[in-house]
């Protein structure tokens, strides 16, 4: 299985990377309609911070260790048919909710039942394909993933000025296809009982509070979790929440703005593949993470100050390259623990990237209400705000160049293998 594909793989991946897909839709689509929100629920630039990053990100955060838990407990198939469920369910309810706590109940169960998406994609891809491949596979699982918040911006913006389409009837046809991915995953998807009997592991049986302790005293999971939600932020935050404000300002039309974002994510879906398949190939996983860091400082700052819509157009593209380097921190974080910690590990580093949103986006949201307050929002004010996004990607560029160590895409554990003939 190590190294062979195998059609049912396949098939599992995908189901896997098709939940990803509509887990990413669920997380992004609600910064296409933010003024319709914040008009129907009556809420703030801060409140909708909350509602569309802060609650996401908190439950995203602090559910992905236990998921890590949870998924090598009781496999991939319950795990994922769970959280399709739960998204189900909760795009009911939140498209129709009619006040600001209702709707941000709806919304946490939503990021609950999300939460199960990308730990299950890793395993899926440790699961069912050869791991030498592993990198390009979780590239290949984000550039899937990343359709969403693709045509959640532009075209999704273009679909709902011509057919007056309102967010409430976008989540009641999400909450259909949650049921739709509920079913697939009842039908195809397996846990892989092939592994079983095929190694053995000279290992103790280690207690849940010491594998506690080893993930959170090693120090290159924390850097490359640091990394890793670094690199990802600024995307996702301007996608969600003030991004096509800001652009506004900058005399860029709506629709135009709209196609940024979408670019950004084109940028993403290509750089996944790509610089995972580099990392692969070179045996490098710091310098590919390190030249994204380079890459998202000069991109966000173009954004920030150069002029020109053809400028910002390349400006988001490669801000998406540079953010697509974090599926690089995932192969690298599984590389520093034996096997039967990835799932802790994966969960370790979704959780990290999701408390950096968690807490960025609230208080850039608060600042902007600041600045509203004292009179219209101005374009200087946004870039000050904005200032946060470029500490954040610079802090993971120095992280990546003075501590990250080089793995050369291998295994930092150390354990002993029997091969059994």
């Amino acid at each position: 299985m190590d190294n062979k594909f195998q059609a049912k793989g396949f098939l599992v991946w995908g189901i896997c990377a098709l939940f990803f897909l509509y887990e990413f839709f669920l997380r992004t689509v609600i910064g296409t309609y933010q003024h319709p929100v914040m008009q129907d629920l009556d809420i703030t630039s801060f409140q909708f911070s909350v509602l569309s990053t802060t609650t996401f990100a908190l439950i995203l955060g602090t559910a992905q260790i236990p998921l890590g838990f949870i998924v090598s407990n009781i496999g991939l198939k319950k795990s994922l048919a769970t959280g399709s469920l739960i998204c189900a369910i909760a795009s009911i309810g939140f498209a129709y909710s009619y006040n600001y706590p209702m709707a941000v109940f709806y919304r946490m169960l939503m990021a609950l039942g999300a939460s199960f998406g990308f730990i299950c994609l890793l395993v899926s891809v440790y699961d069912w394909m050869p791991h030498r491949y592993s990198a390009v596979f979780i590239g290949l699982s984000q550039f899937i993933g990343t359709l969403g918040p693709m045509i959640s911006a532009g075209p999704l913006e273009t679909m709902s000025e011509s057919q007056s389409i309102n967010w409430r009837f976008v989540f009641l046809t999400l909450s259909g296809i949650g049921f739709a991915l509920f079913v697939l995953v009842f039908l195809f998807v397996d846990n892989n009982q092939e592994k079983s009997g095929r190694n053995i592991i000279l290992q103790k049986p280690e207690k849940l509070i010491n594998s506690l302790k080893r993930l959170f005293t090693n120090r290159q999971a924390i850097y490359i979790a640091l990394v890793t939600g670094g690199l990802y932020f600024a995307i996702e935050y301007l996608s969600a929440n003030e991004g096509r404000s800001f652009l506004l300002l900058k005399g860029v039309s709506l629709q135009s703005a709209s196609y940024m974002i979408t670019i950004s994510w084109i940028g993403y879906a290509i750089g996944c593949p790509l610089l995972g398949a580099l990392s692969d190939i070179f045996e490098r996983r710091k310098a590919l993470l390190s030249l994204s860091g380079v890459l998202g400082l000069l991109s966000i700052i173009s954004i920030l100050y150069l002029p020109g819509e053809i400028t910002l157009f390349v400006a988001f593209f490669m801000l998406g390259i540079s953010a697509a380097g974090q599926s690089i921190g995932y192969a690298n974080i599984a590389e520093q623990f034996n096997k039967q910690f990835t799932a802790i590990a994966f969960g370790f580093n979704n959780a990290v990237v999701a408390i950096i949103a968690a807490i960025n986006a609230p208080t850039i949201g608060l600042l902007i209400d600041r600045s509203k307050q004292a009179g219209a929002i101005s374009l200087g004010d946004y870039r000050f705000v904005f200032s946060i996004l470029v500490i954040t990607i610079l802090a993971a560029l120095l992280i990546s160049v003075f501590l990250l160590k080089e793995t050369y895409c291998k295994s930092a554990a150390e354990f002993t293998v029997l091969k059994l003939k």
